[in-house]
């Protein structure tokens, strides 16, 4: 689906009512969730007592309570009451060569039981991890690991203030790179300003320049107005939130025209894409190039403590080893032997499986079969588009109501729909995220497919038609 059709499937979604799941269908829906998720429930109550709402996963389906899992193995999860699902979250997207994928697992053990979880010191996985990363991203000369997205983030705003001798970041409404200060504004839903701020002292957003998703007239204006100013701009290169605010196909050209005139650099945020999108990351599959490149989770294919900022070497090269006027980088288990062996092993082993080629197949199979599942019923207004195994499902819109127009509250019911459609998907079996997202992994096959359309075709079944 291109993106003309994307936006104008868009505007039909925002102009229509809701199409709710009644009330009384609803209750025994949620009667049937607890009943058959005792364990979750009993374990979600106990944590409330030692961790602050009872849930530290931000990709959490929380709706009526999250669930406890208990193991995954390729497509599929097993929570703590047995119950099974097909997994379309997969960690947030790092897994694409399947859970608990037993050639990786053996290597890492291997690692563990002959050379000892961590020394502090270099260990050979750091050049073999490295040298994976460089021979197939585009843009990338040289390699700093870290120990999350969100601090490769921080680190790629800090190098690029160094090299440029500037203070300003330009970063687009509605996207995420993780939970760093200067970050955390516009977060998820474009002017939502600070809603999710508390405890940032507000001069730090001095420092920020915000743009509207593809508004291009203000991109040229944020650059203009703070021409002397601007070190970077950061984006997420299929638009924010992995693709729910979709990027308009000029964009991201027009992002490196201007950080070119400008004396900016270009960061592009591959949390998601690196090695999903494609083995070269979006920067390959969109053909541009960006200064600094920022990877997490993937790095270790959901092994922790994993991240890294990578880029050109005139840019990477200020945060080199040594003491001196250099940005501080630091972490004393960043780049630990399991992180980078996990980050080789997981490279090479993708490689050998074409994991993104099959991903993908998959994406496009699932996209366009749900698709034609949800055009037999043309009073609804969902749809898919796929960016390859990056699925955005549409059921309700939450993420595009204007917060700042007359139906801004218009959000809450929005979501709270979309939530009870994600609690009869996660009732038959169906985990994805946040109700508007679904990865895909190498493993997921006909049967997976097969579930994901009964469960469908079972939601749209108790929508009543206008």
């Amino acid at each position: 689906m291109d993106y003309d059709e994307i936006m104008e499937r868009r505007a039909r979604c925002m102009e229509d009512d809701l199409h709710p799941i009644p009330d009384d269908v609803l209750d025994k829906v949620k009667d049937e969730f607890y009943k058959t998720r005792k364990r979750s429930l009993e374990i979600f109550e106990e944590l409330k007592s030692y961790i602050p709402g009872g849930v530290e996963h931000n990709l959490a389906t929380s709706h009526p309570f999250p669930l406890t899992m208990d193991r995954a193995k390729g497509y599929k999860m097993w929570d703590v009451d047995g119950n099974e699902y097909v997994d379309f979250l997969l960690c947030g997207a790092p897994i694409i060569l399947g859970h608990h994928y037993d050639p990786l697992d053996d290597e890492v053990v291997k690692i563990i039981q002959e050379k000892g979880p961590s020394t502090g010191l270099t260990s050979e996985y750091e050049l073999l991890a490295s040298k994976k990363i460089v021979e197939h991203m585009p843009s990338v000369d040289v390699v700093r690991f870290l120990q999350s997205g969100t601090e490769a983030d921080m680190a790629a705003l800090r190098i690029a203030r160094a090299v440029t001798g500037r203070q300003k970041v330009i970063k687009v409404e509605g996207s995420y790179h993780g939970w760093y200060d200067t970050y955390v504004y516009n977060l998820h839903v474009p002017g939502t300003a600070g809603l999710n701020s508390p405890g940032i002292p507000p001069q730090t957003y001095d420092l920020l320049v915000e743009v509207k998703p593809n508004d291009f007239d203000a991109l040229e204006k944020a650059f203009a107005d703070n021409a002397d100013d601007i070190a970077c701009m950061v984006i997420e290169p299929v638009g924010g939130e992995s693709g729910v605010h979709p990027v308009h196909p000029d964009w991201n050209g027009r992002c490196r025209e201007l950080c070119d005139e400008y004396g900016a650099l270009l960061i592009f945020d591959e949390v998601v894409t690196g090695f999903r999108l494609d083995m070269g990351g979006a920067q390959k599959y969109f053909d541009i190039t960006a200064d600094l490149t920022v990877l997490g989770k993937i790095v270790a294919h959901g092994f922790p403590s994993a991240g890294a900022v990578a880029g050109r070497r005139e840019v990477m090269e200020i945060v080199g080893a040594g003491m001196g006027q250099r940005p501080y980088l630091g972490g004393t288990l960043a780049a630990n032997p399991i992180s980078c062996g996990a980050c080789y092993h997981a490279i090479r082993l993708m490689e050998e499986n074409d994991a993104v080629v099959k991903s993908t197949a998959f994406a496009d199979r699932l996209t366009a079969e749900l698709n034609a599942l949800f055009d037999t019923r043309p009073d609804l207004p969902f749809f898919l588009y796929n960016y390859g195994p990056i699925i955005q499902y549409v059921t309700t819109g939450f993420f595009w109501v204007d917060i700042t127009g007359p139906k801004a509250f218009e959000v809450i019911s929005r979501r709270k729909t979309a939530e009870d459609y994600q609690m009869v998907a996660s009732l038959n079996g169906l985990n994805s995220l946040a109700g508007t997202r679904m990865y895909t992994c190498m493993q997921h096959d006909d049967a997976a497919l097969s579930k994901t359309l009964e469960v469908w075709e079972y939601i749209l079944s108790l929508i009543p038609k206008k």
